[in-house]
Formats: C-alpha cells, sequence, structure tokens
C-alpha cells in the first residue's frame, strides 16, 4: 500500500475531494486525521473509513483560525507520534466565494474572498503541518486548471488558484532542507461536485451562456477519485523525488 502506517492529516474533509482524499489515503494504508467544521459529517466519513478496515479520527477544527490550527496539529503530534502528510481540500460554495461575477463590477472585496479563505487556509496549514514533519513527510496542497484558463466571470477564483501554485514553489524550498516535500495536485473541472454543477449555473445566470466546454483527450472529465489518486501518490515514498512541482489532472485537456 503507498501510505502504510502513514500519520496523514485531512483538513476540511467533510468536502467532496478531501473527503475522497481521505478515504483514498485511508484505503492505501495511512491513519486519517479528519477536521472540519461539521461534527456531523466527519464522524460519516470516518465511519465509513472504518467500516472499509481503515483507521479514522475525528475533530471540529476551523482551518482557517491560526490557534485553533496550531494546537490541533500538535495535538495530534503528541498522541501519533507524527505527521507524515497533510491535505486540505477547503474550499466554499461559488456564491460564497464571489463567482462567476463580471469583474467590472465586482468590488474588492468579493475578489479578495478566495485569498482570504482558501489561499489563506492552504498558507497556514501546510505550514504548521510541515513544522511538525520528520525528513520524508509530505505536504500536498489542491488547486484548479483555472490557474491556466482564460475562463470569464473566474478573476478571484482564478487568481487565487495561480496563488496557491506560487505558495507551493515557494514553501518547497523553504521545507526542503528539512527534508519535507511540497507538491500540489492541480484537478480540472469534476462534474460530480456540487462546486462545478454551481459554477456551471451561476455563469448562465451571469453572462447568459454556459462555459465553453470541449471534451479533453481522453474523451471525458476527470473524476474526483482520479484526483485523490494523484494526492495520494504526491504523499507517498513513491514520490520522494518530487517537490515543489504541481500535478495537473485533467485528461489531456493541458499539456
Amino acid at each position: 500500500m503507498l501510505l502504510s502506517d502513514k500519520h496523514a492529516l485531512v483538513f476540511a474533509a467533510s468536502g467532496a475531494v478531501a473527503a475522497q482524499v481521505a478515504r483514498t489515503h485511508a484505503r492505501e494504508g495511512a491513519h486519517v486525521w479528519l477536521s472540519g467544521r461539521r461534527a456531523e459529517a466527519l464522524d460519516a466519513l470516518a465511519a465509513e473509513i472504518r467500516a472499509a478496515g481503515g483507521r479514522a479520527e475525528t475533530d471540529v477544527v476551523d482551518a482557517a483560525d491560526p490557534a485553533a490550527v496550531d494546537a490541533y496539529v500538535a495535538r495530534v503530534r503528541d498522541q501519533a507520534g507524527r505527521v507524515d502528510t497533510v491535505f486540505n481540500g477547503i474550499g466554499g460554495r461559488p456564491r460564497d466565494l464571489g463567482y462567476p461575477a463580471a469583474s467590472d463590477r465586482q468590488d474588492l472585496d468579493a475578489f479578495l474572498i478566495p485569498f482570504r479563505t482558501i489561499v489563506a487556509s492552504t498558507f497556514l496549514t501546510s505550514r504548521v503541518a510541515a513544522r511538525h514533519m520528520e525528513p520524508g513527510g509530505s505536504v500536498v496542497t489542491l488547486t484548479a486548471t483555472l490557474s491556466r484558463m482564460t475562463a470569464p466571470g473566474m478573476a478571484g477564483i482564478s487568481a487565487a488558484s495561480a496563488a496557491i501554485e506560487g505558495l507551493t514553489r515557494a514553501l518547497a524550498g523553504e521545507y526542503g532542507p528539512q527534508g519535507v516535500r511540497v507538491n500540489g495536485v492541480r484537478g480540472s473541472g469534476m462534474p460530480e461536485t456540487r462546486t462545478i454543477q454551481e459554477t456551471v449555473a451561476g455563469t448562465i445566470e451571469t453572462f447568459g451562456t454556459p462555459p465553453g466546454m470541449t471534451l479533453p483527450p481522453l474523451g471525458r472529465p476527470i473524476t474526483v477519485a482520479e484526483t485523490a489518486n494523484t494526492a495520494a501518490f504526491l504523499a507517498s515514498d513513491l514520490a520522494s523525488g518530487m517537490t515543489g512541482q504541481i500535478v495537473t489532472v485533467c485528461a489531456g485537456a493541458f499539456v
């Protein structure tokens, strides 16, 4: 198994991508430590993982609260003995993150919401977890192919996606000397997620037409499971020679 006996932190674990990352990590042998703001959803996910033979613990943690994240990671480290890998799937409903929105009508505060939530939380959880890792530890960030696209109405979230990729490279340089790797998984749209469904609906409402979409070379969109599988690989020792990399999962739409 890829992650046998690893201790894996999964923040915002009730979201679609993070929940699947937790399932995949557990299936690959990791002891997963699930956190988020909704206890009921976390407990249900943990019960599912345990029923499949995995190991999971839960705790209610706001991944955007510096004091809460500091205390939580230290507590896991003391209980588990070490922290091996971390993934943060923080996100939100498009309407709560200020998109889709026409840039000439969007106010600055709305544009900055993805930075204040997604980018800030990724920075916070990555650095705190890395601080507690031994050589061989792995931080895996989450970004989106919006960082490579010319998608109208997506200025804030597109810029935030690019910011996370820059952050990933910077942290790789900073924590590399202590043997900790930092990589990112860049996923394209996954139609099974509520985020994509609501983004399409919001684009139609804002611009009157759906976003332009063409099938990628594989002839289909990617799945949440494929994104999670890539995250598990990056967290594993099989990726021991990789750091500062953004791995794109897009069925060949971007090369």
